[in-house]
C-alpha cells in the first residue's frame, strides 16, 4: 500500500476510536453546610485535577438555601473551581439522577444514562462516623474502569451523608 492510503485508514481509524468513546459526566450533590461534605472537597478536587482532560465535572446544590454565592464560596475552599456549578432548588436534576442525599456522586454518558450512582469513598460508614484507616476510592476506581470501556460492578456502594429533602408533591 502507499502512504496516502495508510495514512488515509489509520486516520478513519483514529476517528471511529474517538466516536466509540464516551463523554462522561460526574455529578456531584453537594450541601455548603453537610460535614460529610465538607471533608469530601479535598477528595472531589484531587478526582477532578486527575480526570480534567477526560471527564466533564458539576457539583450540584439541591437546597433551596443554596445561591451562587455560597456555592461559588465552597467550591473555592475545596479547590473544586473547574466543576461547574448547577442550582438545583426545584430537584428537577436531583429526581432524575436518583440522588437522596449529599455527598452523592452520579456519573451519566453523554446521553443522561447512569454508569454509576453511590459514594465518593469510605471515609464514613454512617452519619456521623468516620473509618480510621485507610479508604477505598469508590469514585476514582468507578471512572477508571468505565474510561478503560468496562463496566461498574452492582451494588454500588451506598452513599453516607446529609439527606436531601424534597417535596412530596412534585
Amino acid at each position: 500500500m502507499n502512504k496516502p492510503i495508510i495514512a488515509f485508514l489509520v486516520s478513519m481509524m483514529l476517528s471511529f476510536a474517538g466516536m466509540a468513546q464516551a463523554t462522561w459526566h460526574v455529578y456531584v450533590f453537594l450541601a455548603e453546610d453537610c460535614p460529610v461534605c465538607n471533608y469530601m472537597g479535598k477528595p472531589l478536587s484531587a478526582t477532578a485535577h486527575k480526570y480534567a482532560d477526560r471527564v466533564d465535572f458539576h457539583a450540584v446544590f439541591p437546597f433551596k438555601t443554596s445561591s451562587y454565592t455560597s456555592s461559588q464560596v465552597f467550591k473555592e475552599q475545596y479547590d473544586m473551581v473547574t466543576y461547574e456549578t448547577l442550582l438545583d432548588k426545584d430537584h428537577t436534576l436531583t429526581r432524575k439522577l436518583g440522588a437522596s442525599v449529599t455527598p452523592e456522586v452520579v456519573i451519566t454518558d453523554e446521553h443522561g444514562e447512569v454508569y454509576y450512582r453511590g459514594r465518593i469513598n469510605s471515609a464514613y460508614y454512617a452519619p456521623g462516623k468516620m473509618k480510621h484507616g485507610t479508604t477505598k476510592d469508590d469514585l476514582d476506581e468507578a471512572l477508571t474502569i468505565l474510561l478503560a470501556g468496562g463496566e461498574v460492578p452492582k451494588p454500588w456502594p451506598t452513599p453516607v451523608g446529609c439527606y436531601i429533602t424534597m417535596d412530596a408533591s412534585r
